[in-house]
């Protein structure tokens, strides 16, 4: 019954543009609770369940988002470890970051539901600018991933992704992002 009234005035709140601004000023009071003690920048937004562990540190830039959903997003830093999260980053439901090292995500990424990222002491993970990571995909240690890459669903990455590149499998395989046709341009 309460899911169910959450869910109502979650959908009020997004075509009604007074509720939609109460909803937003929510989302903003409950980033300064889940995120206490981090270094969180301007407009960050947690709709829902955060779970954070926090022994290291954690920087949350400008204008980033964490949605609501069936099951929370958790963040585990350990000791020594270091989050850092571009601005405009946006996290979807179930989404499970763990950090022992250094992870550090670019600006503008997106992360799909139930995406893991994992690091390990000594390989760290760096995620480039404009990355999209689709739902259910695994970032393992010691991978770097460039700009405007994109890791398709369900894939398992453990090895780097140059920029521009599509990932995809379990083991994730590359792929230009570029589109041809057989037999050049027909334009």
């Amino acid at each position: 019954m309460m899911v169910a009234l959450m869910e109502l005035v979650d959908w009020v709140g997004l075509h009604v543009p007074a509720l939609r601004r109460a909803r937003t000023a929510v989302a903003m009071a409950r980033s300064h609770l889940a995120l206490a003690g981090c270094e969180v920048g301007k407009r960050v937004l947690v709709h829902g369940t955060l779970q954070l562990e926090r022994h290291g540190r954690v920087v949350v830039g400008d204008r980033c988002v964490f949605v609501a959903g069936p099951f929370p997003t958790a963040v585990h830093v350990g000791r020594g470890g270091t989050l850092e999260v571009g601005p405009r980053c946006y996290f979807n439901y179930g989404a499970q970051l763990e950090v022992h090292d250094s992870v550090r995500l670019g600006e503008r990424c997106m992360f799909g539901s139930y995406v893991r990222v994992t690091d390990a002491p000594g390989a760290p993970v760096v995620v480039g600018n404009d990355v999209w990571v689709a739902h259910g995909a695994v970032i393992n240690a010691g991978v770097t991933i460039g700009d405007g890459a994109v890791i398709s669903a369900g894939s398992v990455v453990s090895q780097d992704v140059p920029a521009g590149m599509l990932a995809m499998g379990n083991p994730a395989r590359l792929m230009s992002q570029q589109l041809s046709s057989p037999g050049g341009d027909h334009g």
